[in-house]
C-alpha cells in the first residue's frame, strides 16, 4: 500500500491511489497483481522486500508515498512518487514522482499504471491503454466521499456499527 506521508486525515486518499492503481495494473495482460487482501497486511511493516516478495511470491512490489502540498496560490496539490522494486536485491527498477492538482489525480493513476507496465517491458494495447486512462467519476467530490465511505467500512471490521453508519453517509452523499 501507498504510504500517506503527513496528516492521517489524508491516509484515506493513500488507500484510493493504492486501490485505484492496483485496479489498473490488474486489468493488463500479462501481469499478475496481488489481491488487496494479501497486499495490505503489509502496511506499515517494516519487512524488506525480499521478505514481502518471497510471502507474496513476487518479483517486484510497487510502493509509493503520497503527500500533500500547499502552493502560494493556496491550492492544494497531491505528490505520489510511485516506486517499483526488484524483490531479488531491492533496487528501484523505476521511479517517477507525479505532481498534481486533485483534479488530474485520475491521470497521475493512469500514468503510474502505464509507467510501471512500460518498466516491466508489458506492451498495451490500444484498448488496454483506453481502460487505463477510463476515469471512474467526472465529480471528484464524489470520488471523495466514496473514499472516505471505503476507510470507515474498513474501519467496522475492527469496531461497532458507528463505522458502518459513517461509512454509509459518504456513500450517500457520493
Amino acid at each position: 500500500p501507498f504510504e500517506s506521508v503527513g496528516s492521517a486525515d489524508d491516509a484515506y486518499f493513500a488507500d484510493g491511489i493504492t486501490e485505484e492503481v492496483r485496479g489498473k495494473l490488474a486489468a493488463i495482460p500479462g501481469l499478475r497483481v496481488t489481491a488487496r487482501t494479501s497486499s495490505n497486511q503489509y502496511k506499515g511493516t517494516k519487512k524488506s522486500p525480499a521478505e514481502i516478495g518471497g510471502e507474496l511470491g513476487v518479483e517486484y512490489l510497487l510502493s509509493g508515498t503520497i503527500r500533500w502540498e500547499q502552493d502560494s496560490a493556496g491550492h492544494r496539490r497531491v505528490r505520489v512518487t510511485p516506486e517499483l522494486i526488484r524483490v531479488t536485491d531491492g533496487s528501484t527498477k523505476w521511479q517517477q514522482p507525479f505532481d498534481a492538482v486533485l483534479n488530474d489525480v485520475f491521470t497521475v493513476q493512469s500514468g503510474i499504471a502505464t509507467q510501471v507496465a512500460q518498466a516491466l517491458d508489458v506492451t498495451l494495447a490500444a484498448p488496454v491503454q483506453q481502460k487505463l486512462e477510463a476515469r471512474p467519476t467526472k465529480n471528484l467530490d464524489a470520488w471523495q466521499e466514496y473514499l472516505l465511505g471505503e476507510k470507515a467500512t474498513e474501519a467496522m471490521v475492527r469496531s461497532d456499527g458507528r463505522s458502518l453508519a459513517e461509512g454509509l453517509q459518504h456513500y450517500e452523499r457520493a
